[in-house]
């Protein structure tokens, strides 16, 4: 109509219809066209198919990626895109922002990888988080792969569980349940008839001395909480010379702490010159703070677990081992740091042995994990206590172990007394070629930042992982699970000294960990949370 009555009006109106017209015909052109090809009529632009039966979107969403080995998704390789974790060690958890699964353990990165160059692991985080969890995560991987992981000093215990379903050695050091010989052969003891010469023979049983020497005056230096004296060191060397002499004491025989005392005591031209001494009543007067500390190791609580022959020595071919100390009362801070050092020089002996085997062509190559929980409790101790661990700890370079130390911040490490020994413990962290944070106050990451420096979005991340959870909603019912903290299962591995940003993840517990109960460390809240239990 408006067309037909002409003007400016029917001008505009007839070009609508004509371009109405133009576009249905070519509409209709392009479906008999797709028609006849067999082809979608839809087009794909960068934001949807448009035409009939297509949609378009103004904001693409990020697709989800998965990751997986070629053997796993064969068809799609090699389009698949990775995720920025190595699937090299054991299965850990779900990286945090990408859901791929985040794999470690220090010995398989260190010999598969060649991401770090050594393989000891730091694991740093606030108790109740999953830090022991974790590590038995990592333990359970190294056995299924041969190796043999050795817990020198279990303390709540924590992993004397995981050791006993997997068929391992468990010992027991604490008041009646079994002592511990630190002059004892061990499992070193035991290899020197079977080395192949008489200079391989030699050098293992001068190493053993030697290790005997450094654990004696370690607990000397933990019963006087003070160093032992320079001459003190070779009055104990030179007694183990005279009780290992012709006729005397054999590594598969050894002696005990009251032998060494008494050995010491009755003294002789040797340790005479060793302290100095012009006759037997100077000897005996420079001996007096020495034979105290030794006294102490053989009677009282000392000596009821250093004074005796070794109830149950370590056995290396045991699938695991764990020494728990749990029977040592919490309050006896200086005995159970004996046990813990003791512990760590046997097992580290013990590593040494299997080597020299392997070396002689007695035995195969075996690989260790060697975990050393809790070491606030000897560091605490005093600064003499640096040393002794310094030591054990700078021995797995060469010896095939892979060392994992756990602590609850870097303030155990930095609360010494001295600057040479703060020094010497931050060397702990700064030797760990691979660090795992776990939930962290804000200050703690200022400590850190010197050593380990974080982003700002990892130190926001680690600290708000400690963060409580809100305070609302009702109590918990009896029988249902109790909730665990929102950090609880949340790590960050990181490696190196730069401020390269790290692998966040969240461990996951495969259900046959849940049915074990490997990982339940409140069982004696059980009967509380049970639909009987009561709270008082």
């Amino acid at each position: 109509m408006l067309r037909e009555g002409g003007g400016l009006r029917g001008a505009w109106a007839g070009f609508k219809i004509r371009t109405d017209d133009n576009r249905r015909r070519n509409l209709a052109a392009r479906v008999d066209a797709a028609s006849d090809t067999e082809v979608d009529a839809a087009h794909l632009t960068d934001y949807g198919y448009a035409g009939p039966g297509g949609g378009r979107m103004s904001v693409i969403g990020r697709p989800v990626e998965y990751r997986a080995t070629t053997a796993q998704v064969a068809g799609l390789w090699p389009w698949s895109v990775g995720a920025g974790a190595p699937l090299i060690g054991t299965p850990l958890g779900s990286h945090l922002h990408t859901g791929a699964p985040v794999c470690f353990d220090p010995m398989n990165w260190f010999t598969r990888g060649s991401f770090i160059t050594a393989p000891s692991l730091f694991v740093l985080g606030l108790n109740g988080f999953g830090k022991s969890s974790l590590v038995r995560r990592i333990v359970l991987g190294g056995i299924a792969q041969g190796i043999t992981p050795l817990i020198l000093a279990d303390v709540k215990p924590d992993y004397r569980k995981v050791v006993e379903l997997v068929g391992g050695q468990v010992i027991d050091v604490g008041y009646g349940h079994g002592k511990l010989n630190p002059l004892a052969g061990g499992v070193m003891g035991e290899m020197i008839p079977r080395m192949p010469n008489a200079e391989m023979q030699l050098q293992l049983a001068q190493e053993l001395r030697a290790r005997q020497v450094t654990l004696i005056a370690g607990l000397v230096e933990l019963v006087r909480g003070s160093r032992v004296a320079d001459y003190e060191e070779t009055l104990i060397s030179t007694a183990l010379r005279v009780l290992y002499g012709p006729g005397g004491f054999t590594p598969d025989r050894p002696p005990i702490m009251q032998d060494l005392l008494d050995a010491i005591v009755a003294g002789g031209d040797d340790l005479l010159l060793d302290a100095g001494a012009d006759d037997d009543a100077e000897y005996q007067e420079a001996i007096k703070g020495l034979r105290r500390s030794l006294r102490a190791l053989t009677q009282g609580p000392f000596g009821a677990v250093f004074n005796g022959h070794t109830t149950m020595p370590i056995d290396l071919d045991a699938t695991a081992v764990c020494v728990d100390v749990s029977h040592i009362p919490k309050g006896d801070k200086k005995l159970k740091a004996a046990v813990m050092l003791a512990c760590w020089a046997d097992g580290f002996a013990s590593v040494e042995a299997a080597h020299a085997l392997a070396d002689a062509k007695l035995g195969q190559q075996r690989y260790f994990q060697v975990v050393m929980d809790e070491l606030w409790q000897v560091l605490g101790l005093g600064d003499f206590m640096v040393d002794r661990v310094d030591e054990l700890t700078r021995l797995q370079r060469g010896i095939a172990a892979a060392l994992i130390m756990i602590s609850h911040t870097v303030k155990d490490l930095q609360s010494l007394g001295s600057d040479a020994a703060i020094a010497k413990a931050v060397g702990f962290l700064e030797r760990s070629r691979a660090k795992i944070f776990g939930a962290l106050p804000a200050e703690e990451i200022q400590r850190l930042d010197s050593t380990v420096p974080f982003t700002a979005a990892e130190a926001e991340m680690v600290t708000g992982w400690s963060a409580p959870q809100a305070l609302t909603g009702e109590a918990s019912k009896p029988g249902r699970h109790r909730p665990s903290a929102p950090g609880t299962g949340k790590f960050l591995l990181k490696i190196g000294e730069d401020r390269r940003p790290g692998i966040p993840f969240h461990m996951e517990f495969t259900q046959t960990e849940r049915d074990s109960g490997i990982h339940d460390t409140n069982t004696r809240f059980s009967e509380f949370d049970s639909p009987n239990g009561s709270a008082a």
